[in-house]
């Protein structure tokens, strides 16, 4: 790994752990833990605060690689999209989902959701 990667991702961790420490008191569950699929098949990831989310980021962690910044969320019933991937708030801003449409082996990889403070 670079000198740069390592630099931006000892930043992108220092971020995610001043945000964790801001919601502290926040638990975010997600679903499933773990799933197995075939090229071409659909799947959902979903995450679930025990509070009212001011924002939640979705993020990829490929083998071997740093945590990609997918989408965030900050608006109730929010939705986004981008390239087969899409993430949605609920209404009560408690929940969200990331559906994969098709998935592609680019799509391989370990999602993670993350509460943010804006």
């Amino acid at each position: 790994m670079s000198q740069r990667m390592e630099t931006l991702l000892r930043v992108l961790l220092g971020i995610l752990e001043l945000q964790v420490a801001w919601v502290s008191s926040q638990k975010l569950e997600q679903s499933p833990l773990s799933l197995t699929i075939q090229e071409g098949e659909d799947f959902t990831v979903n995450c679930s605060s025990s509070k009212t989310l001011y924002a939640l980021h979705w993020y990829r962690q490929k083998n071997g690689e740093g945590l990609s910044f997918l989408m965030v969320l900050q608006k109730k019933g929010e939705e986004k999209s981008h390239e087969k991937i899409t993430a949605k708030m609920d209404e009560k801003m408690q929940q969200s989902s990331l559906h994969i449409t098709a998935s592609q082996p680019s799509h391989s990889g370990t999602y993670l959701c993350a509460a943010g403070a804006l």
